[in-house]
């Protein structure tokens, strides 16, 4: 099985009881397929090095392991939001 027999398999299984059917099958296939040709890097540390673009919107995480808690926003960067030293727990994710 290759992989877009796969996709089709797995939204087809996943939407076989929905009301509307076939255009929530059609937008997991279509974003499954975007996703693929489209990966995606994962959660990025802040450095001098490692830094979005002023103005582009990222999702945010500041994670406490030790207190068990994690904290996601969406926001536009703005450089002078995040202080020096660049904390280990607080991450960023481009949105594209």
């Amino acid at each position: 099985m290759n992989r877009k027999e796969e996709i089709r398999k797995e939204a087809a299984e996943r939407y076989k009881d929905r009301e509307y059917r076939v255009p929530n099958m059609y937008c997991f296939i279509e974003g499954a397929e975007w996703a693929d040709a489209d990966p995606m890097k994962g959660w990025n540390k802040f450095s001098d090095e490692n830094m979005p673009d002023k103005g582009d919107i990222i999702a945010l995480a500041i994670i406490d392991e030790k207190l068990n808690i994690a904290y996601y926003e969406l926001i536009k960067f703005d450089p002078l939001t995040i202080a020096k030293p660049y904390s280990d727990n607080v991450l960023w994710l481009p949105i594209p």
